[in-house]
């Protein structure tokens, strides 16, 4: 081998030794940057995951204490409901009465109301007719029976009610029907209906 073919292969050996070096360097830095952008990637991985949970939890919540608020919302429309129909049957009781005791219960609250003994009575069209005569005789005897003069007249005007009677002096109205005596009673045993019926 001649000087020319010496230098050649030693040249060659060192370009390829230098050429494996290179390689093996080039390896171990893709190799780093592989693992650099696999880090990256698993931990942005893991930041998209933990945020979808996060978002996934504040939904979740959201959606547990609209459902709380709309079941709550529910209960009580459900609680009022229920206790307007109690008033509402017990209108409708006081309205069932047997008529003796109605005319007497009539009576006893147009007696409680007249203030001078002489005023006007009016009722329902129906009652007018059936019990009208039987509760102003009964609230005059009352009133005489407590010293006070016992006339009282039956109007000829009727008005819309379920039961009850409105006593006048022409200018003052006492409203003892029963719609506005179960009305005016609300607001003091709302609380108390509701105990009794949901407790």
């Amino acid at each position: 081998m001649n000087g020319i073919d010496k230098i050649t292969a030693r040249i060659l050996a060192d370009a390829e030794s230098r050429a494996e070096a290179l390689r093996e360097k080039s390896a171990a830095e893709a190799q780093e940057v592989t693992a650099w952008y696999d880090k990256q990637a698993q931990d942005e991985y893991w930041k998209l995951v933990t945020a979808g949970k996060q978002a996934a939890d504040r939904r979740f919540e959201r959606m547990a204490g609209t459902a709380t608020m709309e079941a709550k919302r529910q209960i009580l429309a459900f609680k009022q409901e229920t206790v307007e129909r109690a008033f509402e049957e017990a209108r409708q009781a006081l309205t069932a009465l047997p008529e003796d005791q109605y005319v007497a219960f009539l009576a006893s609250l147009a007696a409680k109301a007249a203030e001078t003994g002489g005023e006007t009575l009016i009722f329902s069209a129906k009652d007018r007719d059936t019990v009208g005569s039987r509760v102003l005789a009964a609230a005059n005897e009352t009133l005489r029976a407590a010293g006070k003069p016992g006339a009282l007249t039956m109007g000829e005007e009727t008005r819309e009610m379920a039961g009850g009677v409105i006593v006048t002096d022409g200018l003052v109205d006492v409203n003892c029907s029963f719609e506005a005596m179960v009305e005016a009673q609300k607001s003091a045993l709302t609380g108390p209906v509701a105990e009794i019926l949901f407790d």
